[in-house]
Order: C-alpha cells, then sequence, then structure tokens
C-alpha cells in the first residue's frame, strides 16, 4: 500500500489536476478568449435559466451595474443576449446564446471527464462514498 500523502498535498494535487483538465479544454474547444469570471457567469446564467440582471446579481453576490457591465460583454462576444419581459417591459432577461450554449455543453462534458477521472481506480462503493463526502464536504 502506498503511503498517506498530507490532504493539504492531496488537494494541491487535485486543484493542478482541474486546472489542467480546464485549461486544455478551453484552449481546444476555442473558449480561451473566456476568464474564469465570464464562464461563472455563463454557468450560472444556465443554471437560472432565463434571469434577469437582478436575479443573477443576487445569485453571483454582486452589484447590479458589475453584472451589467460583464452582461454587455458576454453580448458582443456573442455568448448572451438579453430579452425583454413580456410581463414588464422595464424587465430584460439574460439568455444564452448559441455560442453560450455550446460553451455550457463544453464544460458540462468537462466535469464529466473529470469525474470519470476521479472515480477511475474506485469501486462502486468507494466511488458513493467520495460523492457523499463531497456533499458533505460543499453542501454542509
Amino acid at each position: 500500500m502506498t503511503e498517506q500523502l498530507p490532504l493539504e498535498q492531496i488537494v494541491a494535487m487535485i486543484s493542478q489536476l482541474l486546472g489542467n483538465y480546464e485549461a486544455q479544454a478551453f484552449e481546444q474547444s476555442g473558449f480561451s478568449e473566456l476568464s474564469v469570471r465570464q464562464w461563472l457567469y455563463l454557468e450560472t446564467i444556465a443554471k437560472l435559466g432565463q434571469p434577469t440582471f437582478s436575479e443573477l446579481a443576487e445569485k453571483l453576490e454582486v452589484t447590479k451595474p458589475s453584472v451589467t457591465t460583464l452582461v454587455a460583454k458576454l453580448i458582443r462576444m456573442g455568448y448572451v443576449k438579453k430579452l425583454q419581459s413580456n410581463q414588464d417591459r422595464r424587465v430584460y432577461h439574460i439568455v444564452l446564446d448559441a455560442k453560450g450554449e455550446q460553451f455550457t455543453e463544453m464544460h458540462a462534458n468537462l466535469h464529466r471527464l473529470i469525474a470519470q477521472h476521479l472515480t477511475a481506480n474506485l469501486s462502486a462503493t468507494e466511488t458513493q462514498q467520495l460523492s457523499a463526502l463531497l456533499q458533505k464536504i460543499v453542501l454542509g
């Protein structure tokens, strides 16, 4: 059996692994133009469906002007568009454009690939245990 590594070293190794996977995927898929903050916005927009600017600001815990600025850039880059609400013409929803949909699909595939890598040498029981432990860490 191999020697047990310190948790800090394991976390560093996982962090490097994730960073390498993401950098490689972004470079190969043509999304290297996006910053980490921009892909966080895209992921959040995808999870929320068609959020308003206020809903996105609340979810990301940032100001509405910050959201407005970054979304305007994502619109110029072709990742999102804004649609006026049918119920309240003063309200706009942020919607993924085709390029934004492609990005979120690529990112979801990346998450699946990473999960497969992390569990490749684990039994089904160990995979369930890992999943339960990570869920407990993330969700409390």
